[in-house]
C-alpha cells in the first residue's frame, strides 16, 4: 500500500516559507490581541479600563458583544425599545414635531425571521436602551448610591471616571446616530432635530400571574433633542 504523500516545509520555496510563517504569526498575533481585549471588556473596572475604556469598547462594539443568557438564562422579566420624532421643516419654513414611531419593533420582526444568520445591522436598534444605560460602572454606581444615602448630596461621590464619560458620550453618539438613520428612512432629509424615548414595559410577577387584568407596568423617559447626523443606510 502506498504511503500518502506530505509537503514538508524544507521542500517549499523560500517565499511560500515565508508567507506561510507571516500567515501564522498574524494569525497568532490577532487571536491573542482579540481575546485581551474581550478580557478586558468583561473584566471588572480597573486602571486599564479607565484609561482605554473609548477604545476597547469602539473595538468589542457592536460586532463581538457576549450574550452569556444562552448559557445562564434569567426569566424574560420586561420588554423594552425606543421611539423616535423629530422636529421637522415644512414647506413655509416652519417647524414640525412628529407623532412618535416605532423603530425598534420592525427590526426585531426581521430577526426574528433570520434565525440561521440574522444581520448585525438589525441588532442596532434594540441596542439602544442597553447602550444609554449601561455606561456606568456597577462599583463605582454602588459606592456613589452608599455615599448619596450618607451626604445627601446630589453631586456622585466619587465622580465619573474618564471611561465612563467616554462610554456616556459614545452612547449618546450611538443613539443619535441610530435615531438619524431611521429618522431619515421616515421623514426623509429635512430634519432639524431628533428625540428618542426609551420605552420599558415590566411584566406582571409570577405571583400575580392569576390576575387577568394586570398587563405590567410601562415606564418611559425621553433623551433631549439632538441635531441629526449625517448617516447612510
Amino acid at each position: 500500500m502506498p504511503e500518502p504523500e506530505h509537503t514538508h516545509l524544507s521542500k517549499l520555496t523560500t517565499g511560500r516559507r515565508i508567507t506561510l510563517y507571516v500567515i501564522a504569526v498574524l494569525s497568532v498575533a490577532f487571536v491573542a490581541f482579540h481575546f485581551g481585549m474581550t478580557a478586558l471588556h468583561h473584566m471588572p473596572f480597573n486602571p486599564i479600563r479607565e484609561k482605554h475604556d473609548d477604545k476597547i469598547r469602539a473595538y468589542m462594539t457592536p460586532y463581538f458583544q457576549q450574550d452569556w443568557h444562552l448559557f445562564a438564562p434569567d426569566p424574560v422579566a420586561e420588554d423594552s425599545g425606543f421611539l423616535v420624532r423629530v422636529k421637522r421643516v415644512t414647506p413655509n419654513g416652519s417647524l414640525e414635531t412628529t407623532q412618535w414611531a416605532d423603530v425598534t419593533t420592525p427590526h426585531i420582526d426581521k430577526l426574528q425571521g433570520q434565525r440561521f444568520w440574522p444581520s448585525r445591522v438589525e441588532r442596532l436598534a434594540p441596542a439602544v436602551r442597553q447602550r444609554i444605560e449601561g455606561w456606568r460602572d456597577p462599583e463605582l454606581d454602588e459606592l456613589r448610591h452608599k455615599n448619596q444615602l450618607k451626604s445627601q448630596k446630589k453631586d456622585p461621590d466619587p465622580p465619573l471616571a474618564p471611561g465612563e464619560l467616554a462610554g456616556r458620550d459614545s452612547a449618546l453618539l450611538y443613539a443619535r446616530g441610530v435615531a438619524s438613520s431611521e429618522a431619515k428612512a421616515l421623514w426623509g432629509d429635512d430634519i432639524h432635530s431628533v428625540q428618542i424615548r426609551i420605552v420599558v414595559n415590566q411584566f406582571p410577577r409570577f405571583s400575580e400571574r392569576t390576575e387577568r387584568d394586570n398587563k405590567g407596568k410601562v415606564t418611559y423617559y425621553d433623551l433631549a433633542w439632538m441635531k441629526p447626523l449625517k448617516v447612510s443606510r
